[in-house]
């Protein structure tokens, strides 16, 4: 790995929740000696359900989608990764599962670090296993609050209410949606067909509600909107 690589990626570490109050050197580390680099194209699985899980993932560069599929075939996406530092299939390092019950796969062209689950749950005066587990245990309650979110817009009643609260969830401060998944994506994520949610898009937009522009939705109508909340 060339200098000016190594230093790019020891910058998304630093920056990581699972590197927080780490040392220079315990970083290091984690990259060159008890990580693995390794990159994915798109539409590669970094793993597959009913692989064994025996790593923990960090997002290097690109982004990814976590899914399951249904005896059908269908997908459910779970959730898409795209910000450099976030982990992926950590859980399972302390989880007694046999194998995984979704796949990860990559977006785009994607960078990955592959540590062995190993340094997390190894307990024998290992200082920098123990700085990790404590790291994980932020890492795990800000997922949980991502998932009660998510929870909460699926959980919501009709389609409208659904959209309108994912909606809602992705909006700035400027009342402006950068969408950061494809409408296919979303309607996955929403677990509704995507003709259904271009048809409910078309009618908020018909009602003055949102606009669509270039990967993003303007909110048009921001009481309309937070009625259906």
């Amino acid at each position: 790995m060339e200098d000016k690589e190594k230093k790019k990626l020891l910058k998304v570490l630093k920056g990581s929740r699972l590197c927080r109050r780490l040392g220079e050197k315990e970083i290091k580390s984690l990259l060159e000696q008890k990580g693995t680099v390794k990159i994915f194209s798109r539409g590669e699985r970094i793993f597959q359900e009913m692989d064994r899980p025996d790593a923990v993932y960090m997002l290097l560069e690109g982004s990814v989608f976590i899914a399951k599929e249904t005896f059908s075939g269908k997908r459910i996406l779970l959730t898409q990764l795209e910000e450099p530092g976030v982990l992926f299939g950590e859980v399972y390092a302390f989880m007694e599962k046999a194998f995984y019950d979704m796949y990860v796969e990559a977006a785009e062209k994607t960078k990955v670090l592959v540590m062995d689950s190993r340094i997390f749950t190894e307990q024998e005066g290992d200082d920098l296993g123990r700085k990790l587990r404590e790291n994980l245990l932020e890492v795990f309650a800000e997922k949980a609050y991502n998932m009660n979110q998510k929870l909460r817009i699926l959980g919501s009643g009709s389609l409208r209410e659904r959209i309108v609260r994912f909606l809602v969830e992705c909006q700035d401060s400027n009342g402006e949606i950068r969408m950061k998944l494809s409408r296919e994506a979303m309607a996955d994520y929403l677990n509704i067909t995507r003709p259904s949610l271009s048809r409910e898009l078309g009618k908020m937009q018909e009602e003055g509600i949102i606009e669509f522009g270039r990967r993003q939705i303007l909110v048009k109508d921001q009481e309309k909107l937070e009625y259906y909340l």
